[in-house]
């Protein structure tokens, strides 16, 4: 057993089962931990996460090549999200790029940075790209103290869309909060210090909920959809050629419009993620996460027709819910 497992035991952790892996949910007093992540600082691990490292001379072309980031124009020590696509313009996979000077590191959801690395071998032909993956801890500090607890645990900040170095790893700042990676040997290390410095502990069930209540998408959302239907157009540089799913991406640019798009569900009682959405006996779309909040009961992220506004009433498994607009809150 690892001392950041018997940490998260000590804590009372409850596991759920999340991509094929057991990630604490909640520690005990799941809206402690919601309230947490609103109004102080929740430390949350992800530590079942790949990271991927791509090195070699043709790395930054090779990966600009790959996905929807304009990798060429990133830094050492800067940080960019990339969707990596399918033929037919779809979210595949994605995951979180940092410039480290002579290496790429990406890490990626539970299976992803597998996949990732998968993906890049079938297409490195006399490219020079070594890829290697490895383990770490990886943390995600939320909330609007967290800089303030990462500065008492002795951590230089650095700037939105940016990282700074730690011993063997990073801390990044992103739109969201902080990422830290760190050697697994000193995750138990970090965590405690964090936790000294004033983080609250959060499973991952309190993280959905924050994330949903913002209109964030994440796996359940995105996974084969056009990053224009979830709310990812964002995460495509406008006029970046030559990368799989690039030409989808340039139609779309220039008719500048899709079917679905991302909303919100206010619903009666929680439905399967997954489940139908209809619309005066019609299908509409299709739920994505579903969470309860402490605020605001049962919601959740789901892709529906754009004739779909605010107010509309509809039915998800025979549940009745009114589509949103996102983020529920602020």
């Amino acid at each position: 057993m690892s001392g950041l497992k018997r940490l998260h035991d000590a804590l009372g952790a409850v596991y759920a089962e999340v991509r094929g892996v057991a990630v604490p949910w909640r520690y005990g007093n799941e809206a402690a931990e919601h309230a947490a992540l609103r109004t102080g600082a929740g430390l949350v691990d992800q530590s079942e996460r790949g990271v991927l490292a791509l090195s070699g001379a043709d790395r930054v072309d090779f990966l600009n090549g790959q996905c929807t980031a304009n990798i060429k124009a990133l830094t050492p020590g800067g940080v960019v999200e990339a969707l990596f696509l399918n033929a037919r313009g779809q979210v595949e996979l994605f995951g979180t790029v940092y410039h480290r000077g002579e290496a790429l590191w990406i890490t990626a959801p539970s299976g992803m940075s597998q996949a990732l690395e998968a993906r890049f071998r079938r297409y490195i032909i006399f490219d020079q790209v070594a890829l290697e993956p490895f383990e770490a801890a990886q943390f995600r500090l939320v909330g609007p103290k967290a800089g303030e607890v990462l500065g008492r645990a002795g951590y230089a900040l650095p700037e939105a869309g940016r990282f700074v170095e730690v011993k063997g790893g990073l801390l990044a700042r992103d739109a969201h909060g902080y990422a830290l990676v760190v050697p697994v040997e000193d995750a138990e290390a970090a965590w405690r210090a964090l936790c000294a410095a004033g983080a609250t502990p959060v499973g991952r069930g309190a993280l959905e909920v924050w994330r949903v209540e913002r209109g964030i998408p994440d796996l359940p959302e995105a996974l084969g959809r056009l990053p224009q239907e979830v709310g990812l157009e964002d995460l495509v540089h406008p006029g970046k050629g030559c990368y799989l799913g690039q030409e989808i991406m340039a139609r779309l640019e220039a008719r500048g419009n899709v079917r679905r798009r991302l909303m919100g569900l206010r619903l009666g009682e929680v439905v399967p993620s997954g489940a139908e959405v209809t619309h005066e006996g019609r299908a509409v779309g299709q739920v994505g996460t579903v969470v309860r909040s402490p605020r605001l009961g049962a919601v959740a992220l789901a892709v529906l027709g754009k004739a779909l506004e605010p107010g509309d009433r509809v039915e998800v498994g025979g549940v009745a819910a009114e589509v949103a607009a996102l983020p529920f809150v602020d």
